[in-house]
Parts: structure tokens; sequence; C-alpha cells
């Protein structure tokens, strides 16, 4: 390796590290703001439609089951 191509390796090792540790400092701050700006909002719960059973019977020699 040429002292050019060692330099410019170094460059961009040292270029990586200072992007991974801006990173990892904007990371509390940005789960901060995040959490910050989420705001809770709740609906009244609708009443739930029950639906009837099922009810089975013979019929014509088969099974048969509907809701009544």
């Amino acid at each position: 390796m040429t002292d050019i191509h060692r330099r410019e390796m170094l460059r961009v090792m040292l270029g990586g590290a200072v992007i991974g540790a801006a990173g990892l400092t904007m990371r509390p701050v940005a789960a901060e703001s995040a959490e910050e700006a989420a705001v809770v909002v709740r609906r009244p719960r609708r009443r739930v439609h029950r639906r009837r059973p099922l009810v089975c019977w013979w019929q014509r020699g088969r099974r048969v089951c509907r809701r009544r």
C-alpha cells in the first residue's frame, strides 16, 4: 500500500467513527423528543354486537347449523 491509500483509509475510518459517535449522541435526544410528541388519544369503546350462537339440527338426514 502506498502512503496515499493509507491516509485515505485512515480518513474514511475516522470519518465513520465521527458519524457513528454523532449518531449515538443524538439517539437519546431523538427518543426523548419522540416520547414528548406522542399523544395518546382514547376513543370511547363501541358496544360489541354479540352474534347469536349457532343452533344445529338435523334436516333430511344432514346436520344444519345456523344462527337463530
